[in-house]
């Protein structure tokens, strides 16, 4: 087993880019990653096939969720959209906040602030 104490800014260094995407630890399907977003930096609409859970450490981000659940891009492989709900859900996370989603959601992150933030997929 591995024991290690991490620092986030050893992990990623948010002066360089606009936007890094640091893998930490993947098993098992379960992944975590530590993301650096500038502000008004996005990461396109897109789809999780495990639950979420964003924890912000810096800075202040936005997540949208699509009024369609469910595209029809071949990119995602998803089937019809689901237009129960046709009103997008925004949702502003702030430092030491966290947000759970299900998996099979179309949602974007755009930053508000300069922002790091961890990803857990389980």
């Amino acid at each position: 087993m591995l024991y290690r104490t991490l620092e986030i800014h050893d992990l990623i260094n948010t002066k360089e880019s606009p936007r890094e995407i640091v893998d930490i630890m993947e098993n098992n399907g379960a992944h975590l990653k530590l993301v650096s977003l500038k502000k008004h930096e996005e990461i396109e609409a897109h789809m999780s096939h495990s639950d979420v859970c964003i924890y912000v450490t810096e800075g202040e981000i936005e997540l949208k969720f699509s009024a369609i659940d469910n595209c029809t891009c071949s990119a995602c492989g998803c089937e019809m959209p689901d237009e129960s709900d046709d009103e997008e859900k925004k949702y502003k996370l702030k430092k030491d906040q966290f947000f759970l989603f299900e998996k099979n959601v179309m949602h974007s992150i755009k930053a508000l602030k300069d922002s790091i933030f961890m990803v857990i997929k389980i």
